[in-house]
């Protein structure tokens, strides 16, 4: 397995097999952290006073976004923005942004609902294709379709979108 480098502005954060545990990542009662979960008082915070979901510091244009096609179509995120360092490790260490994941993991039935997926649609369906988004602002809003809060780009905020490489196919 390739180990990929913490960046020394992540190394106060939580590892887990090597990996940084995002500051928006749900931890349970019993201290572990569940990668792909969202805590729901941190995914807000991280919206409204515009905190780095990775990294948990504070941030200042540009804002990068990691975003799917379906919610690019809209410029709605469901998930808050990055600072640009902390975008460039996800986009390596994340198996799902990075590629290496072709399926959502499927959930145990007792797992608590993220907030990213609200419908708990995603869960052993084929990944999708991520693009990242650079951004000039955003504003907080209620997402009219999954009425969990989210960040909406405006058109004259988007500066650049590059697509991340695509998950590899099943065999």
């Amino acid at each position: 397995m390739l180990e990929i480098p913490i960046p020394v502005t992540l190394r106060h954060r939580p590892t887990i097999g090597g990996l940084v545990v995002p500051w928006i990542t749900m931890q349970m009662p019993d201290g572990r952290h569940r990668f792909g979960a969202i805590d729901a008082e941190r995914l807000l915070a991280a919206l409204t006073d515009r905190i780095c979901q990775i990294c948990g510091n504070a941030m200042s244009p540009p804002f990068v976004f990691a975003m799917r096609d379906v919610d690019l179509s809209r410029l709605i995120s469901p998930e808050p923005a990055m600072h640009p360092e902390c975008a460039r490790y996800s986009v390596t260490a994340c198996p799902m942004l990075a590629g290496t994941m072709t399926r959502y993991r499927t959930q145990p039935p007792d797992a608590p609902a993220t907030t990213g997926d609200p419908a708990g649609a995603r869960p052993g369906h084929a990944a999708q294709i991520w693009r990242l988004l650079w951004t000039s602002g955003y504003r907080r809003i209620w997402d009219p379709r999954t009425h969990t809060p989210a960040a909406q780009i405006l058109i004259e905020q988007l500066h650049r979108v590059q697509q991340i490489k695509p998950p590899t196919t099943d065999r």
